[in-house]
């Protein structure tokens, strides 16, 4: 793996045996948030999963699921502080599940500006509406804490209309940038 200057957040990953599809969002996905890396799954258990986010420094990992080839579910988890004399089998809490009900990759929109290596962010929660919405703002507001600039490298919109809440990106000239998600459902676990 590359290494970085700017401080980790989080691990991204697949589930085992992602399709083509499945990895193409998650390079999208992670070229638009800012300290996050992404690694090949392989055969790796959460626990190992857990143990190489630590020794990068990383706080959160990120799992992609999918179903019939296309991503439809993230799991996001935070990992649980411990030193090496007191050692725990649970290294990771399970906070967050965003449900998905399609996503839309960069290539699939003409319009949309690559973005490389964004090191600043911002969340704009301001076309939310109900409470579901709101705390997926949430969500991304408190893992990306460290990063949260008002005048960012990204914006992630947060966006609620008749068809549901969608996740998109722009750049710092407000352009699209990065994939779109369409969330059904977010579950939170509680820290």
């Amino acid at each position: 793996m590359e290494m970085y200057s700017l401080k980790l957040i989080a691990l991204l990953t697949t589930s085992r045996e992602p399709s083509y599809r499945t990895r193409s969002f998650i390079k999208d996905f992670s070229s638009v948030l800012p300290g996050v890396i992404r690694t090949h799954r392989g055969k790796k258990t959460l626990l190992e999963l857990a143990l190489e986010a630590k020794r990068f420094g990383a706080k959160y990992i990120i799992i992609v699921g999918e179903k019939k080839g296309n991503p439809s579910i993230i799991r996001i988890y935070r990992l649980i502080p411990y030193s090496s004399t007191e050692i725990q089998e649970q290294l990771m809490k399970h906070i967050v599940t965003l449900i998905l009900s399609g996503v839309k990759l960069s290539r699939e929109m003409p319009e949309v500006f690559r973005t490389y290596n964004p090191s600043t962010i911002s969340i704009d929660p301001s076309m939310c509406s109900s409470e579901e919405c709101f705390m997926i703002s949430d969500v991304f507001i408190k893992i990306f804490s460290e990063v949260l600039n008002p005048n960012p490298d990204v914006t992630l919109l947060v966006i609620e209309d008749r068809e549901g809440i969608r996740v998109e990106f722009r750049n710092r000239a407000r352009r699209p940038c990065g994939p779109v998600l369409r969330i059904k459902k977010v579950k939170i676990f509680g820290e």
